[in-house]
């Protein structure tokens, strides 16, 4: 009724723009007879995060209503696990214009920085560290209401926090000439430089320990749950009772082939009347001819120390049963009663895994020795597989302990002890270090050391940096030299 008196009188009708300012009060209201009530404009729907284009705001009616609020931040991306960092969100919300007032843009909240994504590890399991969390975004600023329009815009939300990325298994790159287990940290560290002096062993080849899962007699259970072992994903040594018929099973070729040892557990498993050397033979004389590689480590029948002497003939690695504690780097464990964890029945992976933390803690090598998992096939102390492959998975997925076999990490520990002894001597500015490896000790294994400079050469020939940290020298030189 109103706007028809004001057409009848001949008044032009006045507009309302709105402002895009700072987000604070309504502007100056036109002046007329009587103003019409404006129909109020739409407000149009917040802007969504992400990748998602940002929401405009609605347009104020003739006499205008509350302008449009402005569109929500964009919430950043996750920091994905591994290697991929999160995507942050961009968007921000524009304001929109009306007849009666152009609202004010509001300044959308700032999407949260992306989380720095985690170091992906291999093989070995090192860790990878954990991705950094995105920052949170900014409110955005409220645009301010246009003349003659009502309330101003309210502030855009800010982005929300970026998930962390998750931790790596073991390092990554790839392995040396050793063929060691990548250890887990960084694989771009510089060299040493300057004139080097010494030369150190790498512990466990940078590992914090090592576990080794063998398993004795080559009973039925181990043969038909070899693919549940495989899947957990570990590497194992089957010591083999060679007189039985289940050692001519086709399982163990396959378990050779997959890269896990075959070791001698002697014909008989007779730890009384035939506890000698023509046993011992007779069991490595068997893997031999049906393998075409020969035995490397040895594991006494019932643990019996009777075994010492006539393993010592052919192996450097005779596993025992006992005690219970992780084997050390420089500790004095016995490599011809070597001691080792035998699970009680039906052990839980619970206790399996707290077996492993405890030699992990002192930096020490966990040996387990598992008959099988069923007592209907005679296994000695049968366990769960479920609960077996559980335990492994979890020793895998710390990451920074060495899953290998017992040839693997016994070569490491009794070369790291051959190291250790060694002889040095100097040639003008050469220092040299000579050892003796133990009796029977298999070929082309090798060390992980680290220098204070200088350069490390075998043979005359210059060993190369590994970004990881370290230098691999083989042991089966018998010697290495560090010059300026």
């Amino acid at each position: 009724m109103r706007l028809r008196l004001l057409a009848a009188l001949g008044l032009p009708a006045l507009v309302f723009a709105a402002a895009c300012a700072s987000g604070e009060g309504g502007g100056d209201q036109g002046t007329a007879g009587s103003t019409g009530t404006g129909t109020g404009g739409t407000t149009s729907s917040t802007g969504t995060g992400g990748t998602s284009s940002t929401g405009t705001a609605g347009t104020t009616g003739n006499g205008g209503s509350t302008a449009g609020t402005t569109g929500t931040a964009g919430s950043t991306g996750p920091g994905n696990g591994g290697s991929g960092p999160g995507t942050g969100g961009n968007a921000t919300g524009t304001g929109g214009s009306g007849p009666g007032g152009s609202n004010a843009t509001g300044t959308a909240g700032t999407g949260g920085a992306t989380g720095t994504a985690g170091v992906t590890g291999t093989g070995g399991g090192t860790a990878g560290v954990t991705g950094s969390a995105g920052r949170g975004g900014v409110s955005g600023t409220a645009g301010a209401g246009g003349r003659g329009g009502s309330t101003a815009g309210t502030s855009g939300t800010a982005g929300t926090t970026g998930t962390a990325g998750t931790t790596g298994s073991g390092g990554s790159g790839t392995p040396g000439p050793s063929g060691l287990p990548v250890p887990p940290g960084a694989s771009g560290m510089p060299k040493p430089t300057g004139a080097g002096t010494t030369m150190t062993l790498v512990n466990w080849a940078g590992f914090k320990g090592a576990v080794t899962y063998s398993f004795d007699d080559d009973n039925d259970s181990q043969i038909s749950n070899y693919s549940m072992l495989k899947a957990a994903g570990g590497e194992y040594t089957f010591f083999l009772w060679t007189g039985r018929s289940q050692a001519t099973n086709a399982i163990w070729k396959t378990a050779m082939a997959d890269g896990h040892e075959i070791g001698n557990h002697t014909k008989s498993h007779d730890s009384n009347g035939q506890c000698n050397a023509t046993d011992v033979k007779a069991g490595g004389d068997f893997i031999m001819s049906t393998f075409g590689k020969p035995a490397q480590t040895f594991a006494a029948p019932n643990g019996s120390t009777c075994f010492k002497t006539p393993a010592s003939m052919y192996y450097f690695i005779n596993r025992g049963v006992s005690p219970a504690s992780p084997v050390t780097q420089t500790g004095n464990s016995d490599p011809l009663n070597l001691n080792c964890y035998i699970p009680a029945t039906g052990q839980q992976a619970s206790t399996f895994n707290s077996n492993v933390d405890s030699g992990r803690s002192q930096g020490g090598w966990v040996i387990y020795v598992v008959h099988g998992f069923s007592s209907s096939d005679g296994s000695y102390q049968p366990v769960d597989i479920g609960q077996m492959t559980t335990a492994i998975k979890y020793a895998k997925s710390l990451g920074d302990m060495w899953v290998g076999s017992m040839v693997n990490v016994g070569a490491y520990w009794q070369g790291g002890k051959a190291f250790a002894a060694a002889m040095t001597s100097t040639s003008g500015s050469d220092k040299t270090w000579t050892w003796t490896l133990p009796a029977h000790f298999p070929p082309g294994h090798y060390l992980r050391v680290k220098t204070d400079g200088g350069t490390v050469k075998q043979k005359g020939v210059e060993i190369p940096w590994d970004g990881h940290g370290y230098y691999e020298i083989a042991l089966d030189a018998g010697s290495v030299t560090l010059s300026p």
